[in-house]
């Protein structure tokens, strides 16, 4: 009687310590998802949070409808908004290459931001044009939409710098868009140079993240 009693409490201990075990287990599996699923996520939105509160900002401006102020407020806002991205790849960037690229275009966002301060000083809307304010409208809903997509689409992972090369290619393409409607209706000769310059720089720029990335 005693053997089996003390048999039972064998196995009784011994179910006892499975069972631990398997919670044990259980809670170390859950932890290493919530941390995958974290990082994950962080590397989303470190990078997509610069970028949706730069759209959120420009569709907010007053439009006065002339194209040489309003463009200059415009892209201001979303050079301010490229520098706060990349940043972001600076900080936590894991790829040399891609985080000695983000130093380089920040440098020259830093020179932007001067240049159109100084424009803007000059600059006084004159001569409203429609057309552009729709267009331009037009442009920067479409980036809105474009970060939405993006955002809820696999295209984005837990990956810090492939996100930046996915995101950036994006950023560079809505500066060139901005600044070919603003060619189509701007006056200002700095501000003309300024967005062709742009858009010759921001192309070369895009070349040579898709080729890093293959």
């Amino acid at each position: 009687m005693k053997t089996l009693q003390s048999n039972l409490s064998i196995w009784a201990l011994a179910t006892l310590l499975a069972g631990g075990s398997l919670v044990a287990c259980a809670q170390a599996t859950t932890g290493t998802t919530a941390t995958t699923t974290t990082t994950s996520s962080s590397a989303k939105t470190q990078l997509l949070a610069p970028l949706q509160q730069t759209v959120t900002k420009i569709k907010k401006l007053v439009a006065t409808g002339d194209p040489d102020f309003d463009y200059a407020f415009q892209a201001k806002m979303h050079t301010q908004g490229a520098q706060d991205f990349l940043k972001q790849e600076i900080q936590s960037g894991k790829d040399t290459a891609l985080t000695q690229m983000a130093k380089t275009l920040l440098t020259a966002a830093n020179s932007d931001i001067t240049l159109l301060d100084e424009t803007l000083r000059q600059l006084k809307p004159t001569r409203p044009m429609q057309a552009y304010t729709q267009q331009q409208s037009r442009n920067i809903e479409a980036m809105s939409l474009k970060l939405q997509q993006t955002g809820s689409s696999d295209k984005l992972t837990g990956n810090l710098d492939k996100n930046f090369s996915t995101l950036l290619l994006d950023q560079r393409q809505d500066a060139i868009d901005m600044a070919t409607t603003y060619l189509q209706y701007g006056k200002n000769a700095t501000l003309r140079t300024y967005a062709q310059q742009l858009i010759d720089k921001s192309k070369l720029e895009m070349e040579k993240i898709k080729a890093m990335t293959k």
